[in-house]
């Protein structure tokens, strides 16, 4: 996902994680945070959720979580579509995962459907990472961010920007330093789930 985050292939899977970025950013923004607080609430509650979701994706939640997730995602792509009378490729792919997810859901194809849920939910952190690591790092480098698209491509803006670097500590290295941190129990909830039992 990470590699082709860009490209078509994980495009209904960013409609959610865009949609829920946007929705933690906009709720952190009137809070009236330092720069730093805000970058690291809004990164810590987007990892709080994947951590939510994979812990009920480990307790056969996995189809409630894939179907209900690219509903939304149809719906929320739909209304942009509609909006900005832009059509593409991406609305027949975004179709065709929606209607794949609902016959897999049908059929009872669990294992299925876990992967679904899964990218789903693991496209947040890869999320963090561009803007917490990847913008930081493209900008250090003075590399232009779309040199690799569409394959990887790099925000513009990312929610350690204002950051800056505070108390002279380069912006990759807080960014880099907080997405370590909040990535860990995502390690650890994503890890030693089979059929669905929740580790030990």
């Amino acid at each position: 996902m990470f590699l082709f985050w860009g490209t078509v292939l994980t495009y209904p899977f960013r409609i959610i994680s865009d949609i829920t970025c946007q929705a933690t950013e906009a709720v952190a923004g009137k809070m009236h945070l330092p720069a730093i607080a805000f970058a690291v609430l809004v990164l810590f509650v987007i990892m709080g959720i994947t951590c939510v979701m994979l812990f009920l994706g480990r307790m056969e939640s996995s189809d409630v979580i894939a179907l209900f997730l690219s509903v939304l995602g149809c719906i929320v792509y739909c209304i942009r579509i509609f909006t900005s009378r832009a059509f593409s490729i991406e609305s027949a792919f975004v179709a065709i995962v929606l209607a794949g997810t609902i016959v897999l859901v049908l059929l009872r194809k669990t294992e299925w459907t876990r992967y679904i849920a899964d990218a789903y939910i693991m496209a947040l952190p890869v999320c963090m990472c561009y803007e917490c690591v990847m913008n930081p790092l493209y900008r250090l480098l003075k590399t232009d961010l779309y040199k690799l698209s569409p394959f990887i491509t790099v925000p513009q803006t990312g929610i350690f920007s204002k950051v800056g670097n505070l108390l002279g500590v380069d912006l990759l290295v807080w960014g880099g330093f907080f997405f370590v941190i909040s990535i860990l129990p995502v390690i650890y909830f994503a890890g030693g789930r089979k059929e669905g039992i929740i580790r030990r």
